[in-house]
């Protein structure tokens, strides 16, 4: 792992110490639109030092949590995609251990397929809700299978897709929709607050991730991201299906695709760190 500073706010423990992790992948792998996915993890603890460690909501601390940021997953440079993840994967291997909570900054959505290949041999019967724009399911974009477009394919390669949960969904290819898999949940058949509402009884009694893609968030509140797409959640609506999921057994989670090259305003960071937040504080207070 490569030590980083700034860390994420409030990411005081030292690793031994710590009882949740923040950690990042900077991975971007073959993207034909607005690069930048790569510097998420640094986007996200700049931005995470503008705003509170306390949430007025929950009214609780980040302060009283063993939080701790063990740096970024070192990825060999020019290497082929696979090999990029794979290094990911061993470093994140070799300090994760069980009862150890880990939240993963990404990168783009790709990223989040080492962190299932180490934490699904520990929790047989994991589930993953994905929080997101777009399905990610194409068997392969660009010529290559592991790819933004094609993460959630590459997570279902580990996870049977009958554990995955997709909600939000705006856009993607006519075979993604057509050939929907089996807990599809586009936004225009259902808004997503409701639809993780009514999922609440199936995720309840399973461990589960959960991967939340920033372009879930309308382009108005989060423009700093590869792929915007209209028509998405207001950051308070996210927030809430973040508390919604509270009552839930997970064992990770993920923020990735913030960009903040294509957002000078910072916004988008922000917003995301408070999502980063509410989840950390929600999730994991005990």
């Amino acid at each position: 792992m490569r030590p980083v500073s700034p860390a994420f706010i409030a990411c005081s423990r030292p690793p031994a110490e710590a009882g949740i992790a923040v950690f990042g992948i900077p991975f971007e792998g073959r993207v034909n639109l607005r690069k930048g996915a790569d510097g998420g993890p640094l986007d996200l603890r700049l931005a995470s030092d503008s705003i509170e460690t306390y949430s007025a909501i929950l009214a609780r601390d980040l302060e009283d949590l063993a939080l701790g940021d063990f740096g970024d997953c070192e990825i060999p440079d020019g290497a082929p995609p696979r090999e990029q993840l794979d290094a990911a994967r061993e470093a994140m291997a070799a300090w994760w251990r069980p009862g150890l909570r880990p939240f993963m900054l990404g990168g783009d959505h790709t990223a989040t397929v080492p962190v299932i290949e180490v934490l699904a041999p520990a929790f047989p019967e994991l589930r993953i809700i994905q929080l997101d724009a777009h399905p990610d399911t194409r068997e392969e974009f660009l010529g290559e299978r592991y790819n933004y477009a094609s993460a959630m394919a590459r997570v279902m390669d580990v996870v049977p897709a009958e554990r995955v949960y997709q909600v939000g969904m705006r856009t993607g290819s006519r075979e993604e929709f057509e050939r929907r898999r089996p807990h599809f949940f586009p936004a225009h058949e259902g808004h997503p607050l409701e639809v993780v509402r009514r999922l609440l009884p199936e995720l309840t009694g399973h461990p589960l991730y959960v991967t939340i893609d920033v372009d879930v968030l309308d382009p108005a509140e989060a423009p700093g991201t590869g792929s915007p797409e209209p028509g998405g959640l207001r950051v308070p609506e996210l927030i809430e299906i973040v508390h919604l999921l509270a009552g839930c057994p997970i064992v990770g989670g993920d923020l990735v695709e913030v960009a903040h090259a294509w957002d000078p305003t910072g916004r988008t960071g922000i917003a995301a760190s408070w999502v980063i937040r509410e989840a950390l504080l929600s999730w994991w207070s005990t």
